[in-house]
C-alpha cells in the first residue's frame, strides 16, 4: 500500500492536471463566445465571391456620400481634368531628356556647357517656333476699282485700322512679361488680352477691306507683319504655362515689330503717291 507522502505526490498531480483542463476549457468557451457576439458569419461562398471577375463589391469603398446634400460622388469614375502635356515645355522636355540619355549611353560628361548645347538642340529642332499665319493675295478682297473715291476710302479704312494699334496700345508687351517672369505672376499676363484683340481687330479689319489691285503688295506685307507680331503675343500670353514657346517671341518680337514699321512706311508711300494724302 502506498505510503502517505506517495499518496499526497498523487493526489497534487491530479490536481494540476485537472486544473489546467479547467483553465483551457474556459478559455476556450470565453474566446468562441466573444468572436459570436461580435462578428458576423462569414460564408465560403462570400470569399469566393471576392475572386470572382464580375465583382465590384471593391467599389462600395470608394464612393463619397456628401452629409449636407447627400450627394454620391463615385470616386471610380474617371477624371474628366487632365495634364495638359501638350505644350511646347512639355514637348521640349521629353525631347531633351531623350538627347540627354543618348549622351549619358555615350559615355559623354553632362556638364553644364554640355547641357546648354543639348538645350539649343533641342530649340532648334522642327516645330519649336510659333507660326503666325501666312496671308496671299487669294485672301484679299482685291478690288478692280481704281478711281479716286475708290482710293480715299481705302485710305482712311488703312488709317483707322493702324491707328487703333498705334494709339490702343499702351503697355510695353516686353516689360509686361518680364515682369510677369520676374514675378511669376500670372494675373500679370491678362494685360495681353486687350493688346492681341486690337491685334486681331486691325488684321481682321485689313481683311475685310477692299484692297486696290495696285496696292496687293504692300498691303500683304502690312497684313503678314501684324501676323508675326500677333503670334509673338499669344506666345508671350502664355509664359509661365508654357515658357519655352515665348523665348522665340521675345528674340523675334523686336525684328516683327521693325519689320511692321517698314511695312507701314511702305504704305504711307503707296498711298502719298496715290492719293496725295500722307498716312496718318
Amino acid at each position: 500500500m502506498p505510503s502517505n507522502r506517495t499518496l499526497a505526490v498523487l493526489v497534487l498531480c491530479l490536481g494540476i492536471v485537472v486544473s489546467v483542463w479547467l483553465f483551457s476549457k474556459k478559455s476556450t468557451f470565453t474566446n468562441q463566445d466573444v468572436v459570436l457576439k461580435n462578428t458576423q458569419p462569414v460564408s465560403v461562398d462570400s470569399i469566393i465571391k471576392i475572386e470572382g471577375e464580375k465583382n465590384d463589391d471593391w467599389k462600395k469603398i470608394l464612393v463619397n456620400v456628401d452629409p449636407k446634400n447627400q450627394k454620391v460622388i463615385d470616386l471610380t469614375k474617371n477624371n474628366t481634368v487632365r495634364e495638359d502635356d501638350t505644350t511646347l515645355t512639355d514637348q521640349m522636355s521629353r525631347d531633351f531628356l531623350s538627347q540627354y540619355l543618348m549622351a549619358v549611353k555615350e559615355g559623354i560628361d553632362v556638364t553644364p556647357e554640355v547641357a546648354s548645347q543639348i538645350a539649343q538642340n533641342t530649340l532648334s529642332l522642327p516645330g519649336y517656333k510659333q507660326g503666325a499665319v501666312v496671308y496671299i493675295k487669294e485672301n484679299l478682297r482685291v478690288s478692280t476699282k481704281t478711281d479716286p473715291e475708290s482710293m480715299r476710302i481705302y485710305r482712311e479704312k488703312i488709317n483707322q485700322a493702324m491707328i487703333s494699334v498705334y494709339f490702343n496700345v499702351k503697355d510695353d508687351p516686353i516689360a509686361i512679361v518680364v515682369k510677369a517672369l520676374q514675378e511669376e505672376n500670372e494675373n500679370e499676363l491678362k494685360k495681353f488680352d486687350p493688346i492681341i484683340t486690337i491685334n486681331k481687330d486691325a488684321i481682321k479689319s485689313l481683311l475685310d477691306m477692299e484692297v486696290p489691285p495696285s496696292a496687293v503688295k504692300v498691303h500683304l506685307d502690312l497684313l503678314n507683319t501684324s501676323s508675326l507680331i500677333l503670334s509673338d503675343l499669344e506666345s508671350m500670353r502664355v509664359a509661365i504655362s508654357d515658357p519655352v514657346k515665348v523665348f522665340s517671341a521675345i528674340g523675334s518680337y523686336s525684328t516683327h515689330i521693325s519689320s511692321f514699321s517698314t511695312a507701314l512706311s511702305n504704305m504711307s508711300l503707296y498711298l502719298t503717291k496715290n492719293t496725295q494724302i500722307l498716312l496718318f
